[in-house]
């Protein structure tokens, strides 16, 4: 395949799932011969992403602070596609994909392909551009808002760097005082209400409190707006027990060892999935209390199509998933066996050449399309429905 030239728009700086597949795709573009830059707004405090990417020797172009007018990042964003000599635009979520439509891709002058790993369908997405789903169930949801062109390419895993034995578990857990001889839970995610990891994460602190073993301790590595409380909830449950039970050591640049120095892992998403590729037993979080352990089983296809996601009932109480904490704790051999078993489950589904081979094929799909400007006409008075006022909006359209 011809080398390309894609621009690729960063929906921000944390350590979210969908900005490190971003990173690992351009990484593999970028090794597999084409040219990608990186773009994204600035965030105030730290930006590690930025460290992650250097470390894959690529550059990330940060344009302003998060208080940067729309306008602005567009502007700048146009400058480095013209300084690129970009012929696409990867947009990966709903603002960068904004920016995108309203900025170098305005008149479909460059074509833009959207990726949304979020697991709910939002609105306010060009509908006539080509757009990436990470679940298979929201293609459905995806056509129903009138999406055109939905693909569907599922959250990649480096599963070369993330797999048993390349970093030191056993150093994270001496960091935490975590001895030989206890069973560590662990928890990687961003901590935000509006995606629920928060939920998963608490009830997991309260389903060791149920549990009350002196053997189990829990370590939530991340950070975001309900590090704090995750903090409260965890100190409760400590003077409950009478030790510390659950750490809350807040956010790594590398979060590896922690999946290394596992026994089990909790989570949703690209969490749970690099999880599988450490060869751990995971538990799958979701929705309103879901929680179930990733096994062989009518369980497989729901999580995969969901990308390691479920919905409860809300009746789930902690003694549930305290429960199926128990079934995997006791038994050795059983967690031995299913964290061979996932590791050659998620090698086979999410390997990040596949994925980026399935990102490459659209790509050159995209650039042979004629018509271009059509689309994003079509796209243009409900994009502007979300971008500004009415009257905005039909002075925009000329009526």
């Amino acid at each position: 395949m011809r080398s390309i030239r894609v621009l690729v728009h960063l929906n921000n700086l944390a350590l979210g799932g969908a900005q490190l597949n971003a990173v690992d795709i351009a990484r593999t573009l970028r090794d597999r011969g084409h040219d990608p830059v990186l773009f994204a707004q600035g965030v105030d405090g730290p930006a590690p992403l930025v460290e992650v990417a250097a470390g894959h020797g690529l550059d990330v172009v940060v344009a302003g602070g998060p208080d940067t007018p729309h306008s602005e990042v567009r502007r700048r964003l146009r400058r480095l596609a013209a300084e690129h000599g970009s012929q696409l635009l990867h947009a990966w979520e709903v603002r960068a994909a904004r920016n995108s439509y309203f900025g170098p891709g305005r008149y479909g002058r460059i074509p833009v392909v959207t990726t949304f790993y979020g697991i709910r369908m939002l609105r306010g997405l060009p509908r006539h551009q080509p757009l990436v789903l990470g679940l298979g169930a929201l293609l459905g949801d995806g056509r129903a808002f009138g999406h055109r062109d939905v693909s569907l390419i599922e959250p990649p895993v480096n599963t070369a760097t993330d797999a048993p034995g390349l970093v030191d578990g056993a150093a994270f857990r001496r960091q935490h005082g975590i001895g030989d001889e206890e069973l560590l839970l662990a928890i990687v995610t961003r901590l935000v209400p509006a995606l629920e990891k928060d939920a998963g994460a608490e009830l997991t602190a309260d389903a060791v409190r149920q549990l009350d073993d002196p053997r189990v301790r829990l370590v939530i590595v991340g950070s975001g707006p309900s590090l704090e409380p995750l903090r409260a909830r965890a100190a409760a449950v400590n003077e409950a027990l009478g030790r510390p039970a659950v750490l809350v050591p807040g956010q790594l640049a590398d979060p590896r060892p922690a999946y290394q120095g596992a026994d089990i892992v909790l989570g949703m998403g690209g969490s749970a999935l690099r999880g599988l590729a450490f060869g751990k037993p995971v538990v799958v979080h979701g929705a309103a209390g879901y929680t179930a352990v990733h096994e062989p089983g009518p369980l497989v296809e729901p999580h995969a199509s969901r990308c390691m996601y479920g919905f409860g009932d809300g009746s789930r109480a902690p003694e549930a998933l305290a429960a199926q904490l128990r079934g995997l704790l006791d038994d050795p051999v059983r967690r031995a066996e299913l964290g061979a078993w996932g590791r050659e489950w998620v090698v086979g589904r999410f390997s990040l050449e596949s994925v980026t081979g399935a990102f490459e094929e659209l790509y050159a799909r995209v650039l042979a399309r004629p018509g271009r400007a059509v689309g994003w006409l079509k796209d243009l008075e409900q994009m502007t429905r979300y971008e500004f006022t009415k009257p905005t909006a039909l002075r925009l359209l000329g009526r």
